[in-house]
């Protein structure tokens, strides 16, 4: 049984009721692009917005899609060594051969870090600068120390699903990009790579 009094339960099913048209009509309005509210309606409803943001209200459809993904994108890898040669790494493979399988979705630990360090090519990334020098110290394991390693991104978008339903395919053409030279001979790897041969050796 309700505590709500019987004689009250009309007024509150109409104050809910209310509060939640008002929520729905702040949450709409606050959306609905100004130009299409005319010049004092729209004056009111920025008005409204800074008022509620005062109170960290802040409603936007991108809640549900944040930062949805429009392409897949890969790093390639080239390692560089003193006497000329060149030698693609693991990540080059995946991105030659990971298009459509796998690959693109079933993320490991390290693909999630890849991913990451992929964010921003034409801007400074610390997951990136340290991804890197992580490849330098993996490839010390195995062989010679790189001197530089190169990586590029190759991106693929996706086709707009019209287009795809008419016959094409679902990813657009590669293109790619020079991102940053790696050097693997600074003082910050040297002492990784020496402190991973100790860790080792342990």
């Amino acid at each position: 049984m309700s505590a709500v009094p019987l004689r009250q339960r009309g007024p509150v099913r109409v104050l809910r009721a209310l509060s939640v048209l008002v929520l729905g009509v702040v949450i709409i309005g606050l959306n609905i692009p100004r130009k299409h509210l005319g010049e004092e309606l729209g004056h009111a409803v920025s008005f409204l917005a800074g008022r509620l943001r005062q109170v960290s209200f802040v409603q936007s459809w991108k809640m549900y899609a944040p930062n949805p993904q429009r392409a897949q994108v890969y790093m390639n890898l080239t390692a560089h060594y003193d006497d000329g040669s060149e030698r693609a790494l693991f990540e080059t493979k995946q991105e030659r051969y990971g298009w459509g399988t796998n690959y693109a979705w079933n993320k490991t630990r390290e693909d999630i870090w890849r991913h990451y360090a992929n964010f921003n090519p034409k801007r400074n990334n610390e997951n990136r600068t340290w991804y890197l020098r992580g490849v330098c110290v993996r490839e010390a394991r195995t062989g010679p120390v790189p001197a530089k390693i190169v990586m590029h991104q190759v991106k693929r978008g996706f086709v707009s699903p019209a287009k795809v339903a008419r016959g094409a395919p679902g990813l657009g053409k590669p293109r790619r990009g020079l991102v940053t030279v790696a050097y693997c001979r600074v003082k910050k790897v040297r002492e990784m790579i020496e402190a991973d041969k100790a860790r080792r050796a342990g």
